[in-house]
């Protein structure tokens, strides 16, 4: 009767592993996850920055005529 205990204990064993491993990779995923959305965002914000300080300079310079073609 201690060999049917036995196996259902390795067997419990396996699993609990089993189960904790996932946990494991699943928390590993989830930080990659939001490491790439906070990569994301953060570059979003800097591409904004870069654009609204562009149209801003853009702005302050005034326009140049445009060079009318001779024939």
């Amino acid at each position: 009767m201690t060999s049917d205990d036995s196996g259902a204990q390795d067997r419990r064993e396996t699993k609990a592993a089993k189960q904790q491993e996932k946990a494991r990779e699943g928390g590993e995923a989830r930080a990659d996850y939001e490491a790439v959305q906070q990569a994301t965002e953060d570059k979003t914000v800097r591409l904004k920055a870069l654009r609204l300080a562009k149209e801003e300079a853009d702005q302050a310079k005034p326009d140049k005529p445009k060079a009318s073609k001779k024939r």
